[in-house]
């Protein structure tokens, strides 16, 4: 069956009994190789798209694989280099450092690249900061306790700069050390008072506390589309429409992974309603909080190499933040 599963993986076309033969070195004709695919068909390793074609393995026939047959593939030199050199940058703005992440694993798996932050609500503000770009406009600048930080361009009136100094001490006083939850909860009772000596800022601050201090919906992303829809799996129009159309929410997707993620790369063979697809995660550490990267694709992807570089880019993400 390895044999048959790792040609599988490869082409991504039903398996016939004579490519096996010839792969085993006519150890075993095709005809036994095909009493012994008609056994595992009937155990449910494998099933037969049409009468005249090949095998294919069935989602158990993967998972059974991984458990017991696979066997990792280490990464190459340049495949490592690639993923190092990505990490040299000073990335301390985290839509950038996990865009930069995304294409990564999109790129060096020919597959999708998954990313998922932590949520907002689980992010500590350390500290803001405030800095003016022209007369009428600034950027506050959310440090956050992780080393990450968050910069949202604002109008604001001319102010002389011991005043926007004075204004940053005050936020800072009153919102840093708490997470975002309690921000948004609490920041117009909070804030209530700078309304009478900043106006309209505080209460655009106030009113826009919600967005601001909410992640979430903006860094759980997928990279390389285009690679899943070359796939032979998903030449017809109806199934790339069907991805398409599971891809357009991220909602769909996250509602497909564990809520808790062991430090260990976990592999996920057809969870509905991916049922045609696989994905290859693992979890990092950020702040209080805990993020998930990792590869979908077909059912059918390089388990034995996706393994590797899901656990290498994970140790690396992990080891960005430590003490």
């Amino acid at each position: 069956m390895r044999v048959l599963i790792e040609a599988h993986i490869l082409t991504g076309n039903p398996v016939g009994s004579r490519t096996i033969s010839k792969k085993l070195g006519g150890v075993l004709s095709p005809a036994t190789v095909r009493n012994m695919m008609t056994d595992l068909e009937e155990i449910g390793f494998l099933w037969q798209p049409h009468t005249s074609a090949g095998r294919v393995p069935t989602a158990l026939a993967m998972r059974y694989y991984i458990s017991h047959m696979m066997k990792p593939e280490k990464l190459s030199p340049l495949e490592r280099k690639t993923i190092e050199r990505a990490f040299l940058g000073d990335f301390t703005d985290l839509l950038q450092l996990l865009e930069s992440i995304g294409k990564i694993l999109a790129t060096l798996s020919d597959e999708l690249g998954l990313i998922v932050a932590p949520t907002g609500e689980e992010l500590i503000l350390h500290k803001i900061e405030l800095i003016p770009v022209t007369s009428t406009r600034l950027v506050m600048v959310l440090i956050m306790r992780s080393g990450l930080t968050r910069s949202i361009v604002m109008d604001f009136p001319d102010l002389e700069s011991d005043k926007l100094r004075e204004l940053g001490n005050m936020l800072n006083q009153r919102l840093s050390g708490l997470k975002f939850s309690d921000i948004k909860k609490s920041i117009s009772e909070r804030l209530h008072d700078l309304r009478r000596l900043y106006g309209d800022f505080t209460s655009r601050l106030i009113q826009s506390a919600e967005e601001i201090f909410k992640l979430e919906d903006e860094i759980t992303a997928l990279f390389g589309r285009d690679n899943i829809l070359k796939k032979p799996e998903f030449s017809d129009q109806e199934k790339q429409s069907q991805i398409i159309e599971l891809f357009e929410s991220n909602e769909m997707i996250l509602q497909c992974l564990p809520q808790i993620f062991s430090k260990d790369v976990e592999i996920l063979i057809g969870p509905p309603p991916m049922t045609q697809l696989g994905l290859v995660m693992s979890s990092y550490p950020l702040g209080s909080g805990q993020g998930l990267l990792g590869i979908v694709g077909p059912r059918r992807m390089n388990y034995p190499k996706l393994v590797e570089l899901v656990a290498f880019v994970a140790d690396k993400m992990s080891k960005l933040w430590e003490p």
